[in-house]
């Protein structure tokens, strides 16, 4: 059996060695992918840092908007507005620093998943930065909340065990 084995490996290796090759090899020689590069980044802690340290009367709708409609909201919500984002504003202006998200640059030029630029500055000012904002804002000042209790909890249940442990050592020895 080992030997059968060996030398159909040996036969495998003779040919793809002679420029032989089979259609598995093929199609990862035709795989073609596509590097990025980070063209800029906002970590969960710069993004929460951001959101509250500013006040949300400090986000002001532009004049002229008009009432925003389900479909636009649900795109203020979801990854096409960071998707588009990373598209049309580049490292040149943060327009989403409450938002943590790493946008990438390729050697294709991209294409915003709601048409053009034009529009999603206007979805963005008109019905995602407030909204999103507001969101945003809200899930970290809940988080904290929550990260502080979890917090004191953990601690006071380590300190608790470090005793017993003592106390327990101090017995023994």
């Amino acid at each position: 059996m080992f030997a059968k084995v060996f030398g159909h490996t040996v036969a495998f290796l003779l040919l793809m060695e002679s420029g032989y090759s089979t259609p598995a090899a093929d199609s990862v020689k035709s795989f073609r992918y596509e590097e990025y590069f980070v063209e800029h980044e906002v970590s969960a802690l710069q993004a929460k840092n951001v959101a509250l340290a500013t006040d949300s009367q400090s986000i002001v709708t532009p004049p002229g908007c008009q009432k925003c409609t389900p479909d636009e909201m649900k795109y203020c919500t979801g990854r096409d507005l960071i998707n588009d984002h990373c598209c049309c504003d580049k490292r040149y202006f943060e327009a989403l620093p409450y938002i943590p998200h790493t946008c990438y640059l390729g050697k294709q030029l991209c294409s915003p998943v709601i048409g053009d630029c034009a529009k999603y500055s206007r979805l963005r000012t008109c019905c995602c930065d407030k909204y999103v904002f507001e969101k945003w804002k809200r899930k970290y000042m809940h988080s904290g909340q929550n990260y502080t209790s979890t917090s004191s909890r953990s601690f006071t249940l380590i300190m608790l065990i470090e005793a017993l442990f003592i106390f327990v050592h101090n017995i023994i020895v």
